[in-house]
């Protein structure tokens, strides 16, 4: 997820000057939030996964 977000340099000189507008700090609170949301799924699906029976 973190790699999506992550700030890249086109090679192309003039895509990199014209176009290079992404800054990861302006997606910093998304990304923030996603990381939240993806850690609580994972540790609810663990709560659920422990207590289903038959579980050795």
């Amino acid at each position: 997820m973190l790699d999506q977000y992550k700030e890249k340099t086109p090679k192309d000189p003039t895509i990199r000057e014209k176009f290079n507008t992404y800054r990861f700090a302006n997606y910093k609170d998304v990304v923030i939030d996603l990381l939240q949301r993806v850690t609580t799924v994972s540790v609810e699906t663990m709560t659920i996964v422990q207590a289903m029976p038959g579980k050795e």
